[in-house]
């Protein structure tokens, strides 16, 4: 038979290629590769839609190091037990952002610069980052303390539903500008387009106010002996201050100062071209050690599983013009498949919110665990560090700080919130609650328990009301057990309007405003039970629909040391064995009965948070929180003025120490392994740390591991 030469070539040459990735498992992607490559580790592919479009269920895609500018955009589907991975190569920093660098400034002048750029985006997800640090659009009064938080606004005189007046405003026509507005109600904000404006009023596109959320929050409304306050900001002539920025649509013109007033070096100032840094639209997909910044991650997909990720100012702008309704905003992670988990993750820096789990799209049966999420809801609308409102969700063990409004919210059914350490929410609105939520109008079945609610007060604008645990208008089948409620303005719980099966059992409230307080409006209350509860201050509500019994208000602590968090009972304590055993709650306990609060004596002193310990009903051995690959034992536990570390093997100790962290984040101490160890063992002083828990980090050349040490 005769061959044609030629044509064999042709086929061995167009199939071989294909042929190897087609038996490839594992595809590369470099910021210098090819997509013409085969996307072998020596021969990596250049985007990530190349190594996308050869993927098959059980594939990885590993990322080397370098910043993209494309978004991580998958659109197949992996399979159970076989995901689609993306993972950043071992040892090597991946970002991904939805921003790029913009240079060719000149002096407009003063200290502002200018320069030319299509900002296509829309109108209100344009952001600039000079050295990767969000700068402010353009305002009127200015961010003088550089602290997104303090609002910064001024006090308004009088007002209506499209109108504001105050004693001065600016004297430039700022049509076409925007207001931003925060009533004295101080629940939530909202932001309007100017029309037009004189030295002492400003006109605005106009809001409802006979309708939820305008007529609580509007400039009619006088609360905290004030009718409201605002900004104004979008507007060039606006730009006068370190920091702030303007875009000319019409001209194409980008207007920046700097901090200290210079001209912007180069590859320093940064500009949002797209709203996301990744979108996962199959299922059975994971992302892993990626660094997203200057967009949001939206999870469409079934099973999907994004972990060991940071989002770094994954949602900002302002709020939408258009809305009717309570904001809640946009989300730097949102999830909207079922069954997702987000899991030792760093989320830092949002105008709304920081994870959001959504009803409407079937997002159900997802897991939040183990994340750190702080700087969220700079806009101060119903935004949150972690939002859902899907079914059978399960937050659990993360660390949340620093928010506008409240710290959970939590509105789907049968979901469980549990060890989560929240503090430091409520930095501008007020009326909201660490955990929070509103309006529920048949029983969730939800569990609330084993949390760290604390820290948290409005600014003086705002007054006094931010509770610990917030159950709003019609909230009905909660169970809260077992948290831990301290340092609120407000009430440790706070029941409004129609509450029905409630439970309220083992918590504990130090320094709260109040114990427990309702507005009942007229509704009626029922089946509600607040059982072996204590609180150092205040009254529980025990009008009708409310069994209340059990508990203890005293002013005298029963604890090791409250002033330093540590709410273990002492032996002598009032709230030993003092409660009762609850008919359908399962709870063990040491002696002839419960003990009231959150804590039992002799049982386990359990934590939440990222590193949280959980109540197992005992007393914690050296065995249940010690054992590791590189730990022999670390001992005494408890212990009172000093801690042994012994290693198992011979390890490589240079450049390696050991680190103790307060529960709440703060190191408190640090030692130098190398200097210390003496036959493999380190001992170190710990007689200056007060009475509590605390996290142990031993840093080692080849890994972290991470103890609980209980100090007496």
């Amino acid at each position: 038979m005769k061959i044609n030469k030629t044509k064999l070539v042709f086929v061995l040459l167009f199939t071989i290629p294909n042929l190897l990735l087609f038996a490839q498992n594992t595809y590369y992607v470099a910021t210098n590769g090819d997509d013409s490559n085969t996307g072998t580790e020596s021969n990596p592919f250049k985007t990530f839609n190349k190594a996308v479009s050869v993927m098959s269920p059980g594939s990885t895609c590993i990322i080397r190091g370098g910043v993209y500018e494309e978004q991580l955009s998958v659109n197949k589907n992996g399979a159970a037990g076989n995901y689609l991975t993306f993972k950043a190569a071992d040892g090597e920093n991946v970002t991904i952002k939805a921003t790029t660098f913009i240079n060719g400034w000149q002096l407009h002048s003063g200290n502002i610069y200018k320069t030319s750029v299509d900002m296509f985006i829309e109108e209100r997800f344009r952001n600039v980052y000079h050295n990767q640090a969000h700068m402010d659009l353009a305002r009127w009064p200015n961010n003088e303390d550089n602290n997104r938080f303090t609002v910064d606004c001024k006090f308004i005189e009088s007002g209506g539903n499209n109108f504001f007046t105050l004693t001065e405003v600016p004297d430039f026509d700022w049509t076409g500008g925007l207001v931003y507005y925060i009533g004295g109600h101080s629940g939530t904000s909202w932001t309007r387009r100017i029309t037009s404006s004189t030295t002492t009023r400003v006109e605005h596109g106009g809001v409802d106010i006979t309708k939820w959320p305008f007529d609580p929050h509007n400039p009619t409304i006088l609360r905290n002996g004030h009718r409201g306050q605002l900004y104004l900001f979008n507007k060039l002539e606006a730009l006068d201050y370190a920091r702030e920025w303007y875009y000319d649509e019409s001209a194409k013109t980008l207007y920046f100062q700097t901090a200290d007033g210079s001209k912007p070096n180069d590859d320093t100032v940064e500009y949002a071209t797209h709203k996301f840094t990744a979108e996962l639209r199959g299922n059975y997909i994971k992302i892993e050690g990626i660094k997203f910044f200057g967009g949001s991650v939206k999870i469409r997909g079934d099973f999907n599983v994004f972990e060991n990720n940071e989002v770094i100012h994954g949602s900002e702008g302002f709020d939408n013009l258009a809305s009717t309704s309570a904001g809640v905003g946009e989300s730097a992670i949102e999830v909207l498949g079922p069954s997702t988990i987000v899991r030792n993750c760093r989320i830092n820096h949002s105008s709304a919110n920081g994870i959001s789990i959504q009803n409407w799209a079937g997002a159900h049966n997802s897991i939040i665990e183990k994340n750190t999420i702080s700087n969220i809801d700079y806009l101060g609308i119903h935004a949150t560090p972690i939002r859902s409102t899907a079914n059978n969700v399960k937050i659990l063990k993360n660390r949340v700080f620093n928010s506008g409004r409240d710290g959970i919210y939590v509105s789907g059914n049968t979901c469980e919130v549990a060890y989560n350490d929240v503090s430091k929410s409520q930095l501008i609105n007020a009326d909201s609650g660490v955990f929070y939520t509103v309006g529920n109008n048949d029983l969730k079945g939800t569990e609330v328990h084993h949390n760290w609610f604390h820290d948290s007060k409005p600014p003086t604008y705002a007054g006094t009301k931010a509770a610990g645990i917030y159950l709003d208008n019609n909230s009905k089948g909660y169970v809260v057990h077992h948290n831990v409620v301290w340092n609120v303005s407000w009430s440790g719980y706070q029941v409004n309007w129609a509450n029905w099966n409630l439970d309220f059992f083992h918590n504990t409230l130090w320094n709260c405003g109040q114990a427990m307080a309702s507005w009942v409006n007229g509704y009626e209350q029922k089946n509600n039970r607040v059982y072996n509860n204590y609180s150092n201050v205040g009254d529980w509500f025990d009008e009708t629909g409310f069994d209340v019994k059990d508990n203890l208000i005293s002013a005298a602590s029963p604890f090791v040391d409250a002033d330093a968090q540590n709410f273990l009972p002492t032996e002598t304590g009032l709230v030993v064995d003092k409660g009762v055993v609850v008919s359908g709650f399962a709870k063990s306990f040491n002696g002839t009965a419960p003990d009231l609060g959150a804590y039992e004596y002799n049982g386990t002193a359990w934590t939440a948070g990222v590193y949280a310990i959980e109540d197992t009903g005992s007393t914690l051995s050296s065995e249940d929180i010690v054992k590791d690959d590189a730990i022999e034992i670390m001992y005494p536990n408890p212990a009172h003025d000093i801690l042994n570390v012994s290693f198992k093997n011979s390890l490589d100790f240079s450049n390696s120490s050991i680190e103790i962290y307060s529960m709440l984040g703060n190191k408190v101490e640090s030692f130098d392994i190398e200097e210390k160890v003496i036959d493999g063992k380190v001992t170190i002083p710990i007689s200056t740390l007060t009475t509590g828990n605390y996290l142990v980090k031993v840093i080692l050349p080849d890994g972290i591991s991470n103890k609980i040490l209980v100090k007496k």
